[in-house]
This record gives C-alpha cells, sequence and structure tokens, in this order.
C-alpha cells in the first residue's frame, strides 16, 4: 500500500500551543535575527519526517516504504495530561541558598514518571538536531547525501529509537521539574541532551528539555546515584534561566522559538549550527550534579 504523504511534527501541537502569546501567536526566530510570528500549530513541521521511502524519487513507491510517526502516539497522547500534572505540582521560591538545599522533593507513581520520560525522550528524538545526528557519520565519510538517501537513512536510523530510549529509561532515573520565577524558558530545534543519534540504550542518558515558557525538565540517569527523591521541583532565578536559554541556543541550529521575550542571539547559534557543550563544567552538567541523590561527580563519571 502506497504511503500517503503527511505532515509530520517534530514540536507537536499539544505541546507548542502553550508557547502562544495572547494573540495565539509563537515567535520564531532565525540565525540571521529574523523573528516571525507563526500559529502554533504551523510550528515543527517535516513534510513525510517520519515516513522511510526507498524510492530514488519522493514520487516513487517501493514494498518497503514505512511510517514509524504511531511511535510518537503514546507520548502525544499523554502530553495533554503530563503538562496539567506538571503546572500542578508543588512549587517553593527558595533563593538565596545553595543550590542543592533548594530542591523540593515531590511524590509521584511509576506511571507518571514513565509518562513524563515518554513524553520528553520523543521531543529529543523528533528534534531536527537528532535528524542531523543520525547521518553525521555516514555525510562525514561520503560527503553530503542525495535527499532521498538521507532522508531514507534517518528513518531507518530514527524508527526504534523513541522505544530504545524511552523504554530503556521508564521510571529509573532521576527526575527535576524546572519552574521559571518570572523569565521565560525558550524552545529552540535542539536542546542539551546526549542521546541525539542513539541506536542503542543510552548508558548515562540526560536530558534538559523546557515543556512551556515556565517549564522545563530535567532526567538524567548518572552511573550511580540515590534513588530517592525520585522527583524534585525547582524554582530558578532569572540567571538560571538564563543559562538554560544559552543551552538552547548551543544546541539549536535554524530556529529558536520564544512566546514574549525575545532572545540575544549568541554567536553559537547565529553560527548555524547544532553545537554541543565541549566540558562537562557548563551550566547544565552543574546543574544535574546539584540534584538530590546525585554525587557531584556523578555526571562526569
Amino acid at each position: 500500500m502506497r504511503l500517503k504523504s503527511e505532515r509530520h511534527h517534530w514540536w507537536p501541537r499539544c505541546v507548542s500551543k502553550h508557547w502562544a502569546d495572547s494573540k495565539g501567536f509563537v515567535h520564531r526566530i532565525t540565525p540571521d535575527g529574523i523573528s516571525i510570528r507563526v500559529p502554533p500549530a504551523q510550528l515543527g513541521m517535516i513534510g513525510n519526517g517520519h515516513h522511510i521511502k526507498l524510492g530514488r524519487n519522493p514520487a516513487d513507491s517501493t514494498p518497503w516504504d514505512t511510517s514509524f510517526e504511531r511511535e510518537f502516539d503514546l507520548a502525544d497522547n499523554n502530553f495533554p495530561s503530563v503538562i496539567t500534572w506538571l503546572k500542578n505540582l508543588q512549587i517553593q521560591k527558595i533563593l538565596g541558598r545553595e543550590l542543592r538545599d533548594r530542591f523540593v522533593p515531590q511524590p509521584c507513581t511509576d506511571d507518571q514518571l514513565r509518562a513524563l520520560t515518554e513524553c520528553v525522550v520523543s521531543l529529543a528524538v523528533r528534534s531536527p538536531k537528532n535528524r542531523e545526528a543520525v547521518v553525521f557519520v555516514a555525510e562525514n565519510l561520503r560527503g553530503k547525501l542525495p535527499s532521498y538517501e538521507r532522508n531514507a537513512l534517518i528513518g531507518l536510523n530514527m524508527r526504534q529509537s523513541q522505544r530504545i530510549i524511552s523504554d530503556s529509561i521508564g521510571k529509573s532515573a532521576k527526575f527535576c521539574v524546572l519552574f521559571s520565577s518570572g523569565k521565560e524558558f525558550i524552545y529552540g530545534d535542539g536542546f542539551f541532551n546526549n542521546v541525539a543519534g542513539s541506536v542503542n540504550p543510552p548508558h548515562s542518558p540526560k536530558i534538559i528539555a523546557p515543556i512551556t515558557p515556565m517549564i522545563s525538565i530535567i532526567i538524567s540517569r548518572p552511573t550511580s546515584y540515590s534513588v530517592e527523591p525520585r522527583l524534585s521541583t525547582l524554582v530558578l532565578s532569572d540567571e538560571e534561566i538564563q543559562n538554560c536559554n544559552h543551552a538552547i541556543q548551543v544546541y539549536s541550529k535554524g530556529a529558536l522559538f520564544y512566546r514574549s521575550e525575545k532572545p540575544i542571539l549568541i554567536d553559537a547559534f547565529t553560527n548555524d549550527q547544532h553545537l554541543i557543550y565541549s566540558h562537562l563544567d557548563n551550566p547544565m552538567d552543574t546543574l544535574i550534579a546539584e540534584i538530590p541523590g546525585i554525587s557531584p561527580r556523578g555526571p562526569l563519571r
């Protein structure tokens, strides 16, 4: 059966709608500094992004063509309830103390953590940063690939990533919900994580993903950690949120998204490349290391 052409979202509409301003638009800014307002449903689209088509021409059909769009159904179905749950968590604005003393433990169930993992991992797997990561080695060896071959290779490498990564983490990690005390988070076509390009279960996964302009999520499973507390909340200062937004610009390439607070672009973003922090003394690894139950050196191992 021939695959029908579809618009696939790497930023699901059930999430992007939370980034709309009072007039119903999300702001999108590119490395050249141009900012436009776009309805959230039109953002994060890739035509046939989750199809695997093995013909040399987009119009060609082969018996081996398939789609893995349904791999993200569980995440997209869970996102609305997960976001509602996150918004209702207990928060305490504790500033002026050591960072580790500001985390507030939260009750949670195994199912809530699994659903949270499913949702956050789906953002990493679907992101343009991950799409480029899965063809990085091939293009390094062979040079730029024809679009039909590049897209097929991306799909073949991505199709099992959601299950491999999400199932390997499940409820077994340290989880933290970061809340804003004023300044907004930004989003991008890449964000801090070490699971991009994974075709095997990640050994020590870590992800920091914005969910709404006021909420971001940390999932980290270092080589050793104390299980409790499994879930914590932390209210960030404006400076700490700026550090999170800096990471978004480092890991993004083609687009940043914001609700009302336009970011000042940095060289890492305007260079139009998906970059990563090259040293473990960056603000994101430092933040993860302070989560109660993680050794200060846990993420460095």
